[in-house]
């Protein structure tokens, strides 16, 4: 009986000084200088995005979207 008490006290003091111990300070974080070539890259980058789907919704749209949806991507793969 009397290692159960130290095993049982040895957890709760362990617990205790897990509660109680030294706390991490949170890491801050530094937001990256303004880069105005990122920002380029970043708008054409979008713009491209919305021309290729603006390009996948008229081929949804049309006849034979299979048929249409198929040729751009052999388009792509070349």
């Amino acid at each position: 009986m009397s290692s159960f008490g130290a095993i049982l006290s040895a957890v709760l003091v362990g617990l205790i000084a897990l509660a109680l111990g030294k706390r991490k300070k949170k890491i801050q974080t530094i937001s990256a200088p303004d880069n105005p070539a990122a920002d380029v890259a970043t708008q054409q980058i979008n713009d491209s995005l919305k021309e290729d789907l603006t390009v996948i919704d008229k081929a949804l749209d049309g006849d034979s979207a299979a048929s249409d949806l198929a040729d751009l991507g052999n388009a792509r793969k070349r």
